[in-house]
């Protein structure tokens, strides 16, 4: 009977949700230690980014292959991020009572800071590059595309937010971002970042924005 056949648009959706939900699961799992946080962030994007440009199938599979390419130059570029942004984090907490341009300079780099980590792993993703690039061509890459880019740090902020906003909030977005949170925030940037990256489709080619 037909409304039973499987090869229809339901299950095809359910099987769609059930894969980003699988995504999101591996992503949890394997940030649980904290320093594989940027590896998993890879892998999380590089599956996604696959997937939105029509070309990923096994979702599992795609993203261990991706931890196991990705892992030693992902990690790097994440404890950088969590080097610096334990720094702008104690600098916020410290100068909070404070005024003028110190408070300017700080709030400056804090928006700097969330620029680049929107694009710095997709950007590892995406291409062969090494960090110093990587980096430079993710801060260009957010002020090029200054829209997308707000929405992403929007939609990235949504866990702090939660966070900052006390255990109720943190009770009632736990359950989301265990099940589909995270990926269905990677699903959305990728979107954006397919369209911000179609001009280098080239898979694995270095890339340096600063010359285009």
């Amino acid at each position: 009977m037909k409304q039973f056949s499987t090869d229809n648009r339901f299950f095809d959706c359910m099987g769609n949700i059930g894969d980003w939900i699988i995504l999101n699961i591996l992503f949890v799992f394997t940030s649980l230690p904290v320093i594989t946080i940027g590896m998993s962030l890879t892998a999380m994007y590089q599956t996604a980014l696959r997937r939105t440009r029509g070309e990923g199938i096994y979702v599992v599979r795609e993203y261990f292959q991706a931890c196991r390419a990705e892992w030693k130059q992902s990690t790097k570029l994440w404890l950088i991020f969590l080097f610096s942004g334990g720094i702008l984090l104690f600098d916020v907490l410290y100068s909070k009572n404070l005024w003028g341009s110190l408070n300017i300079a700080i709030g400056c780099l804090v928006v700097i800071w969330c620029f680049v980590f929107c694009y710095a792993f997709p950007l590892q993703a995406r291409f062969e590059n090494n960090i110093k690039n990587t980096l430079k061509n993710a801060l260009l890459l957010a002020v090029k595309n200054l829209p997308y880019t707000l929405v992403m740090v929007l939609l990235n902020s949504i866990p702090a937010v939660c966070i900052a906003a006390g255990v109720f909030a943190v009770q009632m977005a736990a359950p989301v971002y265990c099940a589909i949170g995270f990926s269905l925030t990677a699903k959305i940037n990728s979107v954006f970042l397919s369209r911000i990256f179609k001009t280098f489709d080239k898979e694995g080619q270095n890339v340096d924005l600063s010359r285009s």
